[in-house]
């Protein structure tokens, strides 16, 4: 077991709600948890953000919960067990000098754990967790969506042969793209073989969307049965509390404002899409095909502001990583969803019929 009895959040900003804000009053104050209100005794906690970028009641943490506000994020870290550093904005845009002064000041022998994308690259995602092992810190990255509960909650049969799979989230540019990849990433990892990497991607925008689910390059079958599990259809749904088969009767390409989607190619053949369907419904859900037909299906529950008790399940999660070392997931994970989010942003990907991706070959079970 880990001392775990000084923790450290190094933030970009803060504001009410946001991804630092969630995670620090949970360590701060406490959080629900296995039937109870889990909270920390003897846990010393210290923030460090921009006086600029926090709001104002920010500064009242440290009058009613004893929170430590420091200026300088090496004083932060510096005799502290574990440290938490998270973005401004949900995650996609990672923090690479928090990061980078967390792994020179920070303790040897300490744990750390990034809100969102590891990195903005795979190359410096690498070297920051090479310098990571260099001083013995375990480095992990990640958001609620990998952790969050499932409906109906479930896993993948451990070495189930899929075939193609299929996830539906709604935001802006990589933002929505993050959320897809931690969503379905740690459901088709389960898969026989583990995770093979991605050779191919390939970017859908507006009608092309549509055109490539009618030619097969992405299941409407799969589709179907991940907007089954929504309870946020959009449409008539919203207006008049109806019932409404939005795949069946023909009316996403209607709902969807501005759709976009990415087809991962994997290197043991399963195809994976990431669907950005604004409009369509308001919540996660995804669908798998194995090998001999069966779908599995279900949401990715995330529960609304202000409490967003999804940031529970990462809390109770991190609290154990915190005091074990021992990484929930394996930090390839990180490494190439990293890769994946830079190589969305290449034009390179935005202009071809599909950008081969040897640097992502990344392996991992």
């Amino acid at each position: 077991m880990n001392s775990f009895h000084k923790l450290a959040f190094l933030l970009e900003n803060f504001e009410v709600p946001s991804p630092a804000q969630q995670l620090l009053d949970r360590f701060l104050i406490g959080y629900p948890h296995d039937g109870k209100f889990h909270r920390f005794h003897d846990l010393e906690i210290s923030a460090c953000v921009h006086p600029n970028n926090a709001q104002a009641n920010f500064g009242a943490r440290a009058k009613e919960f004893g929170l430590s506000i420091l200026s300088d994020p090496h004083d932060a870290v510096r005799d502290a067990n574990a440290i938490v550093i998270v973005p401004a904005g949900p995650g996609a845009v990672a923090s690479d000098e928090l990061v980078s002064i967390a792994l020179q000041a920070a303790p040897r022998g300490a744990v750390c754990f990034v809100h969102g994308v590891l990195a903005s690259n795979l190359e410096l995602a690498r070297q920051q967790s090479r310098r990571a092992q260099s001083r013995n810190i375990s480095l992990l990255a990640g958001t609620p969506t990998a952790v969050t509960w499932r409906l109906p909650e479930m896993d993948l049969p451990l070495g189930t042969t899929l075939v193609e799979a299929l996830i539906v989230v709604q935001g802006r540019s990589l933002d929505a793209e993050l959320n897809g990849l931690e969503g379905l990433l740690p459901i088709i990892e389960r898969r026989r073989g583990g995770e093979k990497g991605v050779r191919n991607v390939r970017f859908l925008q507006g009608k092309e969307v549509w055109r490539a689910g009618d030619k097969g390059h992405w299941s409407w079958p799969l589709l179907a049965a991940a907007i089954s599990r929504s309870d946020s259809p959009q449409g008539d749904p919203v207006k008049d509390g109806r019932t409404q088969d939005i795949v069946g009767l023909g009316l996403v390409p209607t709902l969807a404002r501005e759709p976009r989607g990415w087809l991962l190619e994997h290197r043991d053949g399963l195809r994976s899409a990431i669907l950005v369907l604004d409009g369509v419904v308001a919540d996660f859900n995804f669908a798998v095909q194995a090998r001999d037909r069966t779908i599995h299906s279900g949401q990715l529950y995330r529960p609304s502001p202000p409490t967003e008790h999804h940031f529970s399940r990462l809390a109770a999660v991190l609290e154990d990583f915190f005091r074990t070392g021992q990484a929930p997931w394996p930090l390839e994970r990180n490494h190439l969803i990293a890769g994946v989010i830079e190589t969305f942003t290449l034009p390179s990907a935005r202009m071809t019929k599909g950008l081969k991706t040897p640097h992502l070959s990344i392996a991992y079970k």
